[in-house]
Parts: structure tokens; C-alpha cells; sequence
């Protein structure tokens, strides 16, 4: 029988088990899902699609799937399950389970559910085999330690940077020629290399995207546990360490994540050097097309631009999302964002605001505390000590790093040569627009560009069918009726204790949230106090801002606590007007725990519910070291 989307029921049982049943949340087969999503399996590869045979039906009702609320709070297109799903599976497991042998993990699987990710941890419990892997991943992890600098540096950013340059300069035409060049007689080619061309280009585009996230997991788990590793060992010396003061003890990270926003920090103070003619024009309400044309009518203007065009590739390679997503499109695209942080830092600078992080002075709080909690230490506990937190320390910055390389930088070329092919399909009349290309998978995409070809090799008199176009329009409707359906935050069965620590410290999956979504579920609890991870010390009071989606944060004031299912580096230029934040999902190691400490602000993480419960305008309380939030007030 269906139950209500994301309703608890009771856990099936044996019919000789007398134990009582424990609440669970719905299994994918009992989904009440709204009728405007019928057809929304044809979208989406099989693979990641619950219940496709009897025996995987019984695995995966066996199992706990959580909602990866932290890179898919919105749906999915089809195509960009490429490099969310697809290939996220094969690097993100292959990686746990095949190249480092990380012991007690074997990566996630992975299903969809009208296009919303759900995950499900795969764990080694065989104490041999534990054992077995343990030796591998000793050794392996140790050289990523010792060598992380010439690797990352020497290998994996050139490697990066090459990937992302390919794809730039692979040839999408507009259109096929009416005919093919001359050369094709005189040079004797074969034929036309045009379609060829134009498969080989798609086909390596995707390879290419894979490859890409083979390097995105490279050295993240490394980091992670680098970082599980100091926080046991903290935990072990000093029994009583809170995780902020843990924290404390890693940030200071100079990331290039960092980077877009230090960028903007240096293009606003330049400005006001240069003065009015530049400040006058970023301050107003044109089009950023508007700005860049005045700026251009003078020296000081287009001395301003000369370093704006100079920094914003690759640094405005940002997208406005949290990188999954081709709909959300990014700063080098659309220049809204970076033209709009530049007239609140100019105001902020013209009213004798700072600018950025005291970088100095953090480095100073983190060394106090690391040395403090040292003091109390013997020659060997410090030397323990010294080794965990030196390890955490060379490699930590990639858990930022990567975001901005693969989920930014990488996805923003990806989806720009995408949106190439889909000019290509419309000027064949497969297609009545470029984005369309999105809403078919990637082997429906390479069917649709062979088909153009086949069509193009017939000549003008060649039939082409409306069948993709109809298509589209079926799945772009389905497609918005995912964006406003609400998913159940997990489906089946919830362990009695959630023990894997990278949900715990990425997704900010524990025992306790697991309950919270039960109780909110089933609506137990009062609804004014939640509880997460208490990601970075200080205890504020402030009107709440609850941002959803990115096109909203500007609505951020001073002085509002941000209140999101999640942040993106996108977001780091507007943290300097929030009073403090709190994220639906996410751990200690989440992007807004990382930013928050940076720029001193109180956040709790991962309360599961706070977009929920929480309205723009409340008055909450928050406690960055209790994880403890508490709604003191309703908006009228």
C-alpha cells in the first residue's frame, strides 16, 4: 500500500518476530508521487532507477538511502547525470574500494528518483578482508601524504587545466556545410570528416567529463580522513575537545576556492583608487553589458576592465549553483553576481569596512589553540599529535580546491560545449533550443547527433521528425513538476546507529539527524528547536534569511543569520553580512562549516530541517558550539 512521499511507516516483519516494529521512512516503490511526474523514468539510464529487477528490488529495500540533499537540493536533467551520477559512481567507488582500498568502505550506490539522488554507503564488515585492506591502504595513502604537494601541484592541477582546455577547443560546428571543402576531393580525406568530427567530438567530450571526475575523487577521501584521523587523535588526547576547537586548529586554508572572492575584494579596491569615473558606473543599477561599455570610455575605466577581463578567467568560472546543475549557468556567463558583489564592496569600502579575511590574524587564533592543546602533551603524545595534525594540514585544502576546479571551472566549460552541440541539434531541427540538449541523457544525445547526421548526409530532401522536439517539451513539463515536488529525506529502513563517519562529516548524516527526520515526518517534536554540528564557534541571536536558491542570496542584510540547505563557494562574497548560518545538510567538513570558520562565523550544520522550520524573518538563536538552534521568535 502507498504511503504519503516521505511519510514514516512501520518496518515489515517476519510473521515469528515478536519484536516491535521500528518506524522507517517509505521504500521507492511506495513514493506518492504527483501525476504530473508520470514518464519521469524515461529521462534517466536504468542503472540509477529503484526496483528494475525482483532481486535488486529486494537489495535495495535491504538497505538505508539517504537524499543527497548536499549536491542535489534540486532535480537533476538528464544529461547531467553524467557527471553527478554516472561518473560520480565509478570515480567516488572505484576510488574507496579499488585504488586506495580504503578498509571499511566501498563507495556508494547510487539510485534516482525524478531526478533526486539518493545514496546508500557500501561498507566492508569481513574482518579479513578489513585486515587485508588496511595493509594497502597504508601504504598507498602514505606516499599521497609524504608527496601531496608535487602531486597536486606537479600532476593533478596541469592534469585539471589540460581536460578543461581540451574540451574548450574541441570544433562544434553551428551546422554541417551545404558542402563539403574542396580539400575533401584534392587531398583525397574519405569522404566528409564532418560527421565524423562531430561524433568524435561528443564522444570525447564525455570521456573527457569522466576523466575529469576520475581526478575530482583523486586526493578528497585522502583529505578526509587526513582530517578523521587529527579529530580521533585530538579526541584520544583530549577527551573533552569540542569539534570547533578542532576546527580551529585547520582553518586559515589558503584555497583557491577563496580565490573569486579575494579577486573581486582586490578589482573593488582598485576601483576606489581609480575613482569616480570607475565607482559611479559599478555602483548604479545598469546591465553589467551597460557597466563594461561605459567603463570602456575611460582611461580609468579601462584600466579597471584591463584587470577585470585579466582575473576573470579562471577565477568567474563560478557557478551559481552548487556545480551539478546546467540550468543555473555561472558568473562568466551571466555577470550579474560579480558585478553586483562589486557594488556592495565598493559601498562597504567608501564606509571604512575592511575588505576579506584577516588572514594573518586567523593563522594567529589557529596557532594559539594548536599550541595551547600541545602544552598539555608528553614528548610521544606530541609527537602523535604533530604527525596527525601535519598530515590533515598538507592536504586539507583539496577538500575546497576541488570544488572550485571540477564542480566550477571543469562544469562550466563542460556545460558551455554542451550548450554548442544543442545549437548544432536546433539548426538541424532536431531541437527548438540549446538547452534542450539537457534533458536527454548522454547516450539519447549521441543518438540525436548520429541522427544528424544521417539526416544532413540525405540532402535538403531529407524527412526530419519532431519526435525529440515533442520529447522535450514532455520532459521539460515533467521536469518542472520535480522542482516543486518534495522528496521524502530517505527511504527505507534507518540503522539503530549510523556509524559511517564520511556521512557523518559530508553529509552530516547521524543517529540523531536520521530521528529528526523521523519526528518531522511524523510530526512529534515542538518544531522551535533544532540541533547539527556545531561547525564554528560563537553564540548569536539575529532575524533570519532563508535562502533556497542561489539567484536569492543578494536578499541576504547585515546582520541576518543565512539559513540554507547548503552554501557553494558562489555564496563566499555575501558571508561578511551574515551574523552567522545554518545549513540543512552538511558536516563539519561541509562547505559553510570551512567558510564560516574562515570569515569567524557561528554555524550549525546539518540540522536536517532548518529551511523547513525556519522563516525568513524569525528570531533565532544559534550556538556554533552546542550545534543547538532554536527559533525564539515567528516572523509576523
Amino acid at each position: 500500500m502507498a504511503s504519503d512521499q516521505g511519510a514514516p511507516a512501520s518496518a515489515d516483519t517476519d510473521s515469528g518476530d515478536t519484536a516491535e516494529p521500528r518506524e522507517r521512512f517509505p521504500y521507492a516503490g511506495e513514493l506518492d508521487l504527483p501525476a504530473e511526474l508520470d514518464g519521469w523514468e524515461e529521462m534517466y539510464p536504468e542503472y540509477f532507477q529503484f526496483e528494475l529487477t525482483e532481486d535488486r528490488g529486494a537489495y535495495e529495500r535491504d538497505r538505508f538511502w539517504f537524499w543527497d540533499k548536499k549536491d542535489t537540493v534540486e532535480p537533476l536533467r538528464p544529461w547531467d547525470m553524467t557527471i553527478s551520477a554516472q561518473a560520480w559512481q565509478i570515480a567516488m567507488s572505484q576510488n574507496t574500494s579499488r585504488v586506495f582500498a580504503i578498509p571499511p568502505s566501498m563507495g556508494v550506490d547510487i539510485r534516482v528518483v525524478a531526478g533526486y539522488a539518493y545514496f546508500t554507503p557500501i561498507t566492508v564488515e569481513d574482518e579479513e578482508l578489513l585486515g587485508e585492506r588496511a595493509q594497502i591502504f597504508a601504504e598507498r595513502s602514505e606516499y599521497y601524504y609524504e608527496n601531496y604537494d608535487a602531486l597536486y601541484n606537479g600532476v593533478w592541477l596541469p592534469a585539471v587545466k589540460e581536460i578543461g582546455n581540451e574540451i574548450d577547443s574541441l570544433d562544434v560546428p553551428a551546422e554541417l556545410p551545404e558542402y563539403v571543402p574542396d580539400d575533401v576531393i584534392t587531398e583525397a580525406k574519405g569522404q566528409s570528416q564532418s560527421t565524423l568530427d562531430v561524433i568524435r567530438g561528443y564522444n570525447r567530450l564525455t570521456e573527457l567529463a569522466l576523466e575529469g571526475w576520475q581526478r575530482h575523487f583523486e586526493f578528497l577521501y585522502l583529505a578526509y580522513l587526513a582530517y578523521m584521523q587529527f579529530t580521533e587523535t585530538s579526541r584520544e588526547l583530549f577527551p573533552d575537545i569540542s569539534d570547533d576547537a578542532i576546527g580551529k586548529m585547520v582553518s586559515a586554508v589558503e584555497a583557491d576556492v577563496f580565490r573569486p572572492d579575494q579577486e573581486l575584494n582586490d578589482l573593488a579596491e582598485l576601483a576606489v583608487e581609480l575613482g569616480d569615473d570607475v565607482t559611479a558606473v559599478l555602483s548604479d543599477d545598469d546591465s553589467p553589458e551597460s557597466k563594461i561599455e561605459r567603463l570602456r570610455e575611460t582611461a580609468a575605466g579601462r584600466e579597471f576592465m584591463d584587470r577585470f577581463d585579466e582575473v576573470k578567467d579562471p577565477w568567474f568560472y563560478m557557478t551559481y549553483g552548487d556545480g551539478f546543475h546546467s540550468y543555473k549557468g555561472s558568473w562568466i556567463e551571466d555577470l550579474e553576481a560579480p558585478f553586483d558583489h562589486l557594488g556592495s564592496k565598493i559601498e562597504r569600502l567608501e564606509s571604512g569596512e575592511e575588505l576579506g579575511r584577516d588572514f594573518e590574524a586567523l593563522q594567529d587564533e589557529r596557532d594559539e589553540v594548536v599550541d595551547e592543546y600541545r602544552r598539555y602533551l608528553d614528548p610521544a603524545e606530541r609527537e602523535e599529535f604533530d604527525h596527525a595534525y601535519e598530515t590533515c594540514m598538507a592536504i586539507y585544502e583539496y577538500a575546497e580546491n576541488h570544488q572550485f576546479w571540477i564542480e566550477n571551472w571543469l562544469h562550466t566549460i563542460i556545460f558551455r560545449k554542451m550548450r554548442e552541440f544543442g545549437r548544432l541539434l536546433v539548426n538541424h531541427g532536431l531541437l527548438d533550443d540549446p538547452e534542450d540538449v539537457f534533458l536527454f541523457n548522454r547516450f539519447e544525445v549521441a543518438e540525436l547527433l548520429e541522427e544528424a547526421c544521417e539526416t544532413w548526409a540525405l540532402g535538403k530532401s531529407a524527412f526530419v521528425t519532431s519526435r525529440w522536439q515533442d520529447r522535450a517539451a514532455e520532459r521539460r513539463q515533467i521536469f518542472e513538476a520535480a522542482k516543486e515536488w518534495d522528496p521524502s529525506p530517505a527511504l527505507g529502513e534507518p540503522p539503530k546507529e549510523v556509524t559511517d563517519p564520511l556521512m557523518q562529516m559530508l553529509w552530516g548524516i547521524t543517529t540523531e539527524k536520521v530521528e529528526n527526520w523521523l519526528d518531522i515526518e511524523s510530526d512529534a517534536g515542538d518544531g522551535t528547536h533544532l540541533e547539527g554540528f556545531g561547525s564554528s564557534s560563537g553564540r548569536v541571536e539575529g532575524r533570519a534569511r532563508v535562502v533556497n536558491d542561489s539567484s536569492d542570496i543578494d536578499k541576504l542584510e547585515a546582520g541576518e543569520v543565512l539559513v540554507a540547505p547548503l552554501t557553494n563557494p558562489a555564496w563566499a562574497p555575501v558571508f561578511p553580512r551574515a551574523e552567522g548560518a545554518v545549513t540543512d545538510d552538511g558536516g563539519i567538513t561541509s562547505h559553510a562549516a570551512i567558510v564560516c570558520r574562515e570569515y569567524g562565523l557561528p554555524a550549525v550544520t546539518g540540522t536536517g530541517h532548518a529551511t523547513s522550520l525556519i522563516d525568513t524573518g524569525d528570531l533565532i538563536r544559534l550556538d556554533g558550539e552546542t550545534g543547538e538552534v532554536e527559533i525564539l521568535e515567528k516572523a509576523e
